[in-house]
């Protein structure tokens, strides 16, 4: 009968530590996300300012001044965004010929394009959100003798423009350049959102 007792003791007591997980715990920390998937929201003007000759006045004109030049700023032509962090990728997706990858490098929450270090826009991790940045650039500078012609350059960049962007350079050193009518230098930085899908 002990035999019996110390058998049955002795297999509870294997039953019981064999069926108890309770004493270990399991560190599983949440896989990081590589991919982020975003949509196009809305849109936002920052600025528009416009530099006209003679002698550079400068204004700020409303929104609506843009449609006259950069008639599609509202809607971006991209309107996915996928970006790969695993592969340091972004990809820009219209949905036709105007797909385009690039290769990135992100420092905090600025993005840049890798290959010649253009800032495409910021990723906000925290809130599975993308903000392209994009900036319209117009200059016009009528000739000024016979030796001259006129000049207009109109171009769409990612990133952001400021004053230096435009004087300083080879076409105006300052707006008091700006000596014709017709001369103007105008550009509008525009913030595009995406949120996760």
């Amino acid at each position: 009968m002990k035999t019996i007792l110390k058998m049955s003791l002795g297999a509870l007591f294997l039953i019981s530590c064999g069926g108890n997980d309770d004493d270990v715990t399991e560190n599983l920390q949440p896989q990081e996300k590589k991919v982020y998937n975003f949509e196009y929201k809305n849109y936002s003007v920052k600025n528009v300012d416009v530099y006209l000759g003679p002698f550079g006045n400068n204004g700020n004109p409303d929104e609506s001044y843009l449609s006259d030049y950069w008639s599609l700023y509202k809607e971006p032509t991209w309107k996915k965004i996928s970006l790969d962090l695993q592969n340091n990728s972004l990809q820009l997706i219209s949905g036709n010929s105007a797909d385009v990858t690039y290769k990135v490098t992100i420092n905090s929450d600025s993005v840049f394009i890798a290959e010649n270090h253009e800032y495409i826009g910021n990723f906000n991790k925290n809130e599975s959100s993308f903000t392209l940045k994009r900036s319209f650039q117009y200059v016009k500078k009528m000739p000024r003798d016979n030796s001259s012609s006129l000049n207009i350059s109109q171009k769409v960049i990612f990133g952001t423009s400021t004053y230096k962007d435009f004087f300083g350079g080879t076409l105006f050193a300052n707006p008091s350049e700006m000596t014709e009518n017709q001369d103007k230098v105008l550009w509008s930085n525009i913030d595009y959102y995406y949120n996760s899908l």
